[in-house]
């Protein structure tokens, strides 16, 4: 009867999860939740330089990987995820209280989020959302930001250099 109740209890809680993803993709225009591959973040993390206390933004962070791996490196940073979606914004919660993470985790619509003080922002979205981006990097950002974005181009910014792994374009601008 325990295991019933658990198994129970999971299903519920992707089923949860499917309709906030559904909902969003389809009547809000979000994009889904897509993680990046770990392949990608080390080719990423390798054409980057994260200065010492840069200020690291990742928006629709889903699971945050990308933050992640830049805390496993031990630079000093400040990593801050922005997550809209309850179910993937409590996991990462919970995982990183668990593994006392010093990420910060934000609940929240990242077109509400500041990024005045960004050095450095990575997205994996789609390409309307990289457009409506692009109109908030141009007001909020300032010179000298790296932005970063996986497989959609920020049609506002010329890239400083694209690169292509499996197909997708990563590409990488400058303000």
């Amino acid at each position: 009867m325990f295991w019933l109740l658990i198994i129970l209890l999971v299903l519920i809680v992707y089923l949860i999860f499917f309709i906030a993803q559904f909902t969003n993709v389809i009547f809000r225009g979000y994009a889904p939740f897509v993680p990046t591959d770990t392949e990608t973040i080390r080719l990423i993390l390798k054409e980057i330089k994260i200065k010492e206390k840069s200020i690291i933004y990742e928006l629709g962070c889903g699971r945050a990987k990308f933050l992640r791996m830049i805390e496993k490196t031990g630079s000093p940073t400040k990593l801050i995820g922005v997550e809209n979606l309850i179910s993937l914004y409590l996991f990462d919660k919970i995982r990183f209280k668990l593994q006392s993470s010093q990420i910060i985790l934000l609940k929240k619509n990242f077109f509400t989020v500041n990024l005045e003080t960004a050095d450095l922002i990575y997205c994996y979205l789609n390409n309307n959302t990289m457009e409506k981006l692009g109109e908030k990097f141009c007001l909020e950002c300032r010179p000298g930001t790296q932005i970063i974005s996986r497989s959609f181009p920020i049609p506002q910014f010329k890239p400083e250099k694209i690169i292509k792994i499996s197909n997708k374009p990563i590409y990488f601008y400058k303000i």
